[in-house]
């Protein structure tokens, strides 16, 4: 649980206290669980994501990554490890920037397939969505964030 905020927050502390919050949340509402058809571990994890959209709704004015003291270490360093750092950066960039224009729910499709490696069966129990639906839709999902990195390379 932990590491799925962690990857999403990318920040210990603050993954620790919202991985405090969701069991917490959890222990609340335990009694309330009723079996729909997923399990108690796919609805925590439900609540976690849930947990997560709320922390960064109410933290929107996120900063960058990129602080004036990576720039500085990275100019310091030789050229060439810079340079192939500095263009790191600006592809991880562009991604995290084309994935934000995605819609939330396609952007956690994305997350669960190659961020948390689930297979389109546990993805399928996530969501609820069918294995067959997950699967065509990673695809679009794919073909638009290829459109959407290749406007960006030509502006």
């Amino acid at each position: 649980m932990q590491d799925f905020i962690l990857k999403r927050v990318s920040n210990q502390q603050i993954a620790e206290d919202l991985t405090s919050d969701v069991f917490e949340k959890v222990l609340k509402s335990i009694n309330d669980f009723q079996w729909q058809g997923i399990t108690v571990s796919a609805w925590i994890f439900r609540i976690a994501r849930n947990h997560v959209i709320d922390y960064y709704r109410k933290n929107s004015k996120r900063k960058k990554d990129t602080s004036l003291d990576k720039v500085v270490n990275i100019v310091a360093s030789s050229a060439p490890s810079a340079e192939t750092e500095m263009q790191a950066d600006e592809a991880e960039a562009g991604l995290y920037n084309a994935l934000r224009e995605l819609k939330q729910e396609d952007q956690y499709l994305v997350y669960y397939k190659f961020f948390e490696e689930l297979s389109n069966k546990q993805i399928s129990k996530l969501t609820g969505m069918s294995e067959t639906n997950i699967g065509t839709r990673l695809h679009r999902i794919r073909k638009r964030l290829g459109t959407i990195l290749e406007k960006k390379q030509l502006s």
